[in-house]
C-alpha cells in the first residue's frame, strides 16, 4: 500500500475512533516515517499481533515465559575441540523472528566490510578480499553473540523510530536472557547492525595502514604489507572499547610463506581454495561410507552425528562454493552413497 493511501486509511479509522487531531496527527507522522524506510508501522503488541498472524495474549505468554517454555539449548562439537551452545527458539516464535528479519532487519543497511549472513556475502566473498597478499591477520571475539546485549537491541528499533512500547517487545522476542541467542533467525543480521561502528572503526584503522579489512561473525581478517601487525594493540583497544573481548588464543599472523586461511578457505596465491587436505579427507569419508557402510564409518570415527547425511552434504556445498565444478563431482559422488548402509 502506498504511503499516502495508507495514511488516509489511518485518519479515516482515527476520526471514526473520536481520536482527536493532535493525536491523529503524531500517528500519521509516525506510520509516515517509518514507511519512509521501508519497514512496516506497528503501533502496539495488538496491531503487532494482526501483522505476524497471531493472538496477542499469545505473543504476550511468549514475552513473559520465554526462559522457560520457548528456547532449548543445544551443543554442537566445535571444529578444533569443544563444544558451542546454541539457543534454539520454539517454532512459534522462530517463525515471528523470521517475520522481524524480513520485514524490518532486512531494511537496515549494514557495513559494506560485513560478509557474513547478508545478500551476495559468503565466506568466499570474505576471503577473497584477501587473496595474494603478504600477510594476514585473523582474530576472533570471545563469546559473541553473548556479548550483545537486550538494550543495544532495543536501541536499533527506537532508532529506525519505533516507539518505547514497540521497541522493547520487539527487542524482547528477539533476545533471551538479555543476550542474542545463537540459534534464532534474527541473531547474525541483528550483530551486524549492531557492529556497524566496530567495522566502521577497524575499516578506518585497516585504511591507515593500507590494509584491507572483514569480518565474518564474529572472525575479524586484515590483509596487507607486514607491517600490518604493528595494528594488533590498537585493533584490541577498539573491540574491548566496544563492548567485546578477543579471544587471543586464536589470534594468527600468517605470511604469505605460510598457510594463508580466511573463514576456512585458502588465500595464498591468485585465487581462493579449498585445502588439499580437506578435499583429501572428504574423498576418504565418501570412499569409507561406500565400501565399508555409512553406520560401520561412523562407528569408526566414533561420531554420533544426528544428520551425518546433510553434514556430508554440506561439506559438498561448500566445496561448491568455490568451486562449482568440483562441488558437482562430490555431489555426484555422494548420490552413490546407501545412506541405509
Amino acid at each position: 500500500m502506498k504511503t499516502e493511501e495508507y495514511l488516509n486509511e489511518l485518519r479515516t479509522v482515527l476520526v471514526a475512533a473520536d481520536e482527536c487531531e493532535a493525536d491523529i496527527v503524531a500517528a500519521e507522522q509516525y506510520a509516515e516515517n517509518l514507511m519512509q524506510l521501508g519497514m512496516p508501522v506497528i503501533f502496539d503488541l495488538h496491531h503487532f499481533a494482526k501483522l505476524v498472524g497471531k493472538e496477542a495474549r499469545d505473543i504476550g505468554n511468549m514475552m513473559m515465559h520465554q526462559e522457560d517454555f520457548f528456547y532449548r539449548q543445544v551443543q554442537i562439537e566445535k571444529k578444533h575441540g569443544g563444544y558451542r551452545t546454541l539457543d534454539i527458539p520454539a517454532m512459534n516464535l522462530r517463525n515471528i523472528q523470521k517475520w522481524i528479519l524480513k520485514n524490518i532487519l532486512y531494511q537496515i543497511s549494514v557495513s559494506e566490510h560485513a560478509c557474513g549472513f547478508c545478500k551476495k556475502r559468503s565466506i568466499v566473498t570474505n576471503a577473497e578480499r584477501h587473496v595474494g597478499k603478504e600477510c594476514v591477520i585473523n582474530v576472533d571475539i570471545k563469546d559473541f553473540f553473548p556479548s550483545v546485549h537486550g538494550d543495544q537491541i532495543f536501541k536499533i528499533f527506537y532508532y529506525y523510530g519505533y516507539t518505547t512500547e514497540v521497541s522493547y517487545l520487539l527487542s524482547r522476542l528477539c533476545t533471551y536472557r538479555d543476550y542474542l541467542p545463537q540459534g534464532a533467525p534474527t541473531s547474525p543480521y541483528l550483530s551486524n547492525i549492531v557492529c556497524l561502528k566496530l567495522d566502521k572503526r577497524l575499516s578506518r584503522l585497516a585504511k591507515s595502514y593500507q590494509a584491507e579489512y572483514s569480518r565474518y561473525a564474529d572472525d575479524i581478517t586484515f590483509s596487507g604489507n607486514a607491517g600490518i601487525k604493528a595494528m594488533l594493540p590498537i585493533v584490541e583497544g577498539i573491540v574491548n572499547e566496544e563492548g567485546y573481548l578477543l579471544n587471543k588464543d586464536k589470534t594468527r599472523i600468517a605470511y604469505k610463506h605460510q598457510r594463508q586461511e580466511v573463514t576456512g578457505l585458502l588465500v595464498n596465491g591468485t585465487t581462493v581454495r579449498v585445502s588439499k587436505q580437506y578435499l583429501k579427507k572428504f574423498s576418504q569419508e565418501i570412499y569409507y561410507c561406500k565400501k565399508f557402510g555409512v553406520r560401520s564409518h561412523m562407528e569408526h570415527i566414533h561420531c554420533e552425528k544426528r544428520f551425518f547425511r546433510d553434514h556430508m552434504y554440506g561439506k559438498a556445498y561448500f566445496i561448491q562454493m568455490v568451486d562449482r565444478d568440483m562441488g558437482k563431482r562430490y555431489f555426484a559422488e555422494l548420490e552413490q552413497i546407501d545412506w541405509e548402509s
